[in-house]
């Protein structure tokens, strides 16, 4: 008896234990978007597409302060209703050390960057390994 309590115990702990280590973690940053789509052709060239997207703060209004008040105010309202600024290219070197994908750098191939994120297709410098 004892060791059926004993069994049923420890196969409760453990799917607790797996359940917990199956779960995804959260969002670390809401509100940005990313993909990394990669490609390796026939001939062992290895090519990826990195998109970052940052969505638009939602604007609150109605406002009733005039220019003249915002401005008084300073820095207060500096940047405000502007979408946050992301290094698109630290976000992109970031993706690269966590896939490991272009150990040894990168071309690039096509680049569009805006506050608002961007998009950057580029060639490894090194080859897929066979």
């Amino acid at each position: 008896m004892k060791q059926a309590i004993v069994t049923g115990a420890v196969l409760v702990l453990m799917t607790q234990l797996l359940g917990g280590c199956a779960s995804e973690p959260a969002a670390p940053n809401p509100g940005i978007k990313e993909s990394f789509h990669t490609e390796i052709a026939a001939n062992g060239s290895k090519r990826f597409t990195y998109v970052l997207e940052i969505a638009a703060p939602a604007l609150r209004g109605p406002y009733t302060q005039s220019a003249s008040e915002r401005a008084r105010m300073g820095k207060q309202y500096e940047g405000f209703g502007r979408p946050r600024r992301v290094n698109f290219d630290h976000a992109l070197q970031l993706k690269l050390q966590e896939t490991g994908f272009c150990r040894d750098g990168y071309f690039v191939i096509d680049r569009v960057v805006s506050p608002q994120g961007g998009e950057l297709r580029g060639e490894c410098r090194e080859g897929a390994e066979r």
